[in-house]
């Protein structure tokens, strides 16, 4: 935790993030170049989380089957929030305006 905190206070850390941030500032390719990354990311994400969302309904029928009812809606609840996850964020940012 010293090493990080020490590392994030140096002078050449901090000239780095001020060269990074002007690059990405003053270039457009930059921009949807960061765009693009994260989109990708988002879709890797998006795969790993679908095979972990049907395992998470299995072991919400298997919690309910056994009759631990917490534990049911906690798996559910996981499951809805990985698949709704992309049509709620585009809901909230299409009602506000973005």
């Amino acid at each position: 935790m010293n090493t990080l905190r020490a590392v994030l206070k140096s002078v050449y850390f901090q000239c780095f993030l001020w060269a990074v941030g002007l690059v990405l500032v003053h270039n457009t390719s930059a921009f949807a170049a960061l765009e693009d990354s994260i989109g990708d990311i988002q879709s890797k994400i998006q795969a790993i989380c679908t095979p972990l969302a049907i395992i998470f309904l299995i072991v919400a029928g298997w919690q309910k089957a056994i009759g631990n009812n917490f534990m049911f809606f906690a798996a559910l609840l996981g499951t809805l929030i990985m698949f709704a996850a992309p049509q709620i964020v585009e809901f909230v940012s299409a009602s506000f305006g973005g």
